[in-house]
């Protein structure tokens, strides 16, 4: 076991000397693709600039034009089919799975039937202002500033061809799409609309992001694996064939049908599209290595996704139609594959059996299935891509136990990990579900592909994950088998397997907004707008936490509200065709995924940031002020409107509390007293006890309202990478944060530098927490390479985890990596093109993301244990 008591934590706010370690240490686990053909795609990938292809959107609005006047799930099968059948196939070199969403090797498509505003932005048609607090939230190093006959358009370019159709058909959904229509519908109706607006300009939470409103789910990519599309579409014809309209429900069912047979049709013929061009590049190819797998995959697409997959290269490109197919319905992120290796493991079994495969065959297949899912793009406001730092989040989980509840391990799931050591993407993320059941030879194996460094596995307590469901989803009557059939729909949001809704909700709630407001009497400090009415003296702590809790609840209510009117116009005009074959029940019932036509159809709320943050002021508040009375509360709110004397951190140009500076005096003393005042994970329950009363009121509050389907909501915690910009639009606060800095990541993650008790500590905080209430929480933790180096390095990773676990903890992720490698990374990222970290539930590439959320990450706690 660890030796905690020799654990090297840091003091706050830390220095850059006493951040970093000595001399420079690599990672130890450093792999590289195990064949000549995934180096060189894998080179491809990187190499590749990220385009934006609108001609899937081009397609689908003329069709869309031509099919007015039919009814609306029948239209948009039909805009979906015309679409996909009339893209253009591109089959990249050298893959053995293929199909895409884009012409282009990394590639994202438009999807002007959600918004059109920001992609006239983005090719200077109009103004879309609103979006500028986030800029300095957006990464770089995806697009190259070279080439002719391109647009660039921050991270992604455009060929200049495409430019006027794109134009025209953003005229076309100008007042159409669903962002539009909510607005006129927000408007008119939302009797809060003037606190959306001000919520919206001050940040609490983000301006309209429904460019990317679908998605955090797990499709049933066995109805496409096992089944076929072909026998999906019988059952439909029979239900039809046996079916009396006889109210408009049920010509509503039949509808639905139709327009179900349609969308799998269309699937099944953008695949005999791709095997037509298959078998043109092979009718040209000299080498004739490659001509037979050009064959190989011709004589594939022609059998799947219309029939069930007889081998495992079959259902491997299957599943992969199947998950691209649905992506091309809309802007999905979170679309995830969950358990492909409990899938697809019969047919790996049976092929090895026969001798139809090799295992270092399937370890390769599975290497160039990471580059497949890397290549996938997708394009949103600037506001969004700081927020999640344009990540797709597909999860891909292994581990667990089966649904008949034995150990899920296998060598598959073993492959799988190894091929994220060896081709080490940001897509798809990996996770393993730890069970009491698991084995260490899976853990071990997940272990050392946590010392890549690239962030993955996250680390999943099943029991916990099985806990949640059955208890949250009881009034459904869920099942034991399906509860324990549970994977990631997303970063750490557990979701089941193709039988549940998706996690609809337009963003992130900035609890740190909520309490400057309180702070302020009602105004916002940042932009002078009041959001609230007067809120009266603060004389008590009493009063301090009666009035947060009063703003945070009125705003979560408006957040909650306004997404059920969103989601509203959605339902009303673009209902979800393609995404509903694939979530069991769907076709069963007769209704689309997003009119309660799944199995199971509760969904998550609103994610939020800063709750860290929140109650470390006020816990410091209690003591200094109200307890202590060494200050009062107008000295506080003068420092922090001062901000302690420093400049903000934008202007420092720094966004951790590493390199702070100060421009006057007068203010150290209050200072250090809020810096030394208790802090959340330091097992101290006077702090925790806050922490816990927060969660506690956000989640009864979530609990009080009704999503858009009518059921009850439930709360999740998640802050992707949104602290960085959230950090940006908040003065100072009374942890002693200075304005602009990023906020606390995470759920469960101690602001950097100040969990000085070490992990346990922060465990013992953490647990205090009841997690199971909620659908994701989320700890973050930086460990350095040589405290788990070797495999005594990799068990004491292992019992770590363990450890948390049996405490109750439901989620852990590592960064495996010295501070200072990632100091010189800033300085010269053309060394680290290929450098991945974690950031919170999902990797990116470290030249990728902003310059907030990489001085947050290296300002982090760093473990490194000197004795093990």
């Amino acid at each position: 076991m660890i030796d905690f008591e020799n654990l090297k934590t840091l003091k706050w706010p830390p220095t850059n000397e006493e951040q970093k370690q000595e001399g420079y240490v690599s990672r130890e686990v450093l792999e590289e693709p195990t064949t000549e053909r995934g180096r060189i795609i894998r080179n491809r990938l990187l190499e590749a600039r990220c385009m934006l292809d609108p001609e899937f959107s081009i397609f689908y609005t003329e069709e869309w034009k031509r099919s007015e006047g039919e009814p609306l799930l029948i239209r948009r099968a039909r805009a979906y089919k015309y679409a996909i059948e009339n893209i253009t196939p591109a089959i990249q070199p050298y893959e053995l799975i293929t199909m895409q969403k884009t012409r282009y090797m990394r590639g994202a498509p438009v999807y002007l039937q959600y918004s059109q505003k920001f992609y006239s932005h983005m090719i200077g048609k109009a103004e879309n202002s609103g979006d500028e607090v986030y800029d300095v939230g957006v990464g770089g190093g995806r697009s190259h500033k070279e080439s002719k006959g391109l647009i660039e358009m921050g991270t992604f370019a455009m060929k200049e061809e495409d430019a006027e159709p794109l134009i025209e058909s953003c005229k076309f959904w100008e007042g159409k799409c669903i962002e539009d229509e909510s607005d006129k519908f927000l408007k008119e109706t939302m009797p809060e609309y003037d606190d959306l607006d001000n919520a919206f300009k001050t940040v609490i939470f983000p301006p309209s992001v429904i460019s990317i409103m679908e998605g955090r789910w797990i499709p049933a990519y066995d109805m496409i694996v096992e089944r076929g599309l072909e026998d999906i579409i019988q059952e439909c014809k029979e239900k039809i064939k046996n079916t009396v309209p006889t109210s408009r429900e049920v010509a509503e069912k039949v509808l639905f049908w139709r327009a179900t047979i349609l969308a799998c049709e269309g699937v099944i013929n953008w695949t005999k599209n791709y095997a037509d061009k298959a078998e043109e590049m092979a009718a040209e190819e000299k080498d004739e290595q490659r001509k037979n797998e050009l064959l190989k995959m011709v004589e594939t697409l022609r059998w799947v996704p219309a029939k069930p997959a007889r081998t495992f290269y079959e259902g491997l490109q299957a599943a992969w139609i199947g998950h691209i197919a649905i992506a091309l319905d809309g802007p999905i992120v979170g679309l995830s594959p969950g358990r492909w290796g409990q899938l697809l493991y019969p047919l790996y079994k049976k092929d090895i059996e026969e001798g139809r495969l090799t295992r270092e065959e399937a370890v390769e297949l599975m290497e160039l299935m990471r580059v497949k899912f890397s290549s996938e793009e997708y394009v949103s406001p600037r506001s969004w891509e700081a927020l999640a730092s344009g990540n797709l989040f597909q999860h891909m989980i292994v581990g667990g136990v089966t649904r008949d509840g034995k150990c899920a391990d296998n060598e598959l799931e073993e492959i799988i990990l190894e091929a994220g050591c060896s081709m080490q993407t940001i897509q798809p993320t990996l996770g393993v579900m730890v069970n009491s059941k698991t084995t260490d030879k899976l853990l071990m194996k997940a272990a050392q592909t946590t010392k890549t460094g690239a962030g993955y596995p996250a680390w999943f307590n099943n029991e916990a994950c099985i806990q949640h469901l059955l208890q949250n989803h009881r009034d459904e009557n869920i099942t034991i088998e399906d509860a324990r059939d549970v994977g990631m729909g997303g970063c750490v949001e557990m979701q089941m397997q193709g039988t549940c809704h998706g996690i609809c909700h337009p963003g992130f709630f900035n609890e740190v907004k909520c309490l400057e407001i309180v702070l302020n009497d009602g105004v916002d400090p940042r932009t002078g707008i009041r959001c609230t009415e007067p809120l009266g003296d603060i004389n008590s702590y009493e009063d301090l936490w009666n009035a947060w809790c009063k703003v945070e609840d009125r705003f979560l209510r408006v957040y909650m509200r306004y997404w059920n009117y969103v989601m509203a116009v959605h339902r009303e005009t673009n209902p979800l065709v393609i995404g509903s074959v694939f979530v069991k029940d769907c076709v069963k019932n007769g209704k689309p995924l997003d009119s309660n036509g799944a199995r199971y159809n509760k969904s998550v709320t609103l994610l939020n940031s800063g709750m860290v943050n929140v109650a470390n002021s006020l816990a410091a508040i209690k003591q200094l002020v109200f307890e202590n009375k060494k200050y009062t509360i107008e000295e506080i709110r003068h420092a922090l409107k001062e901000n302690f004397g420093f400049e903000r951190a934008d202007k420092v140009g720094n966004f951790s509390m590493l390199e702070q500076k100060r421009i006057s005096g007068g203010f150290e003393r209050i200072h250090r007293d809020l810096l030394n005042a208790p802090k959340y994970g330091n097992d101290d329950d006077y702090v925790d006890s806050i922490f816990v009363e927060c969660w506690e009121h956000y989640n009864e509050v979530c609990l009080s309202e009704t999503t858009y389907l009518g059921l009850p909501w439930i709360p999740a915690g998640l802050s992707i990478s949104a602290h960085g910009p959230f950090g940006r639009v908040c003065g100072a606060t009374p942890d002693g944060k200075v304005a602009g800095v990023s906020l606390t990541d995470g759920v469960l993650s101690a602001t950097p530098g100040t969990d000085v008790n070490g992990p346990i500590a922060l465990f013992q905080s953490g647990i205090k927490l009841d997690s199971v209430k909620m659908r994701s929480v989320q700890l973050n933790m930086k460990i350095h390479p040589n405290a788990v180096r070797g495999v005594e390095g990799s068990h004491n990773l292992v019992d770590l985890v363990k450890s948390y676990f049996h405490q109750g903890g439901y989620h852990i992720q590592f960064n495996i990596v010295d501070s200072d490698m990632l100091r010189d990374a800033q300085l010269h990222p053309e060394k680290y093109r290929d450098l991945i970290v974690r950031v919170a539930g999902f990797s990116a590439y470290w030249v990728e993301l902003s310059k907030p959320i990489q001085d947050e990450i290296i300002a982090r706690t760093e473990y490194n244990a000197t004795s093990i």
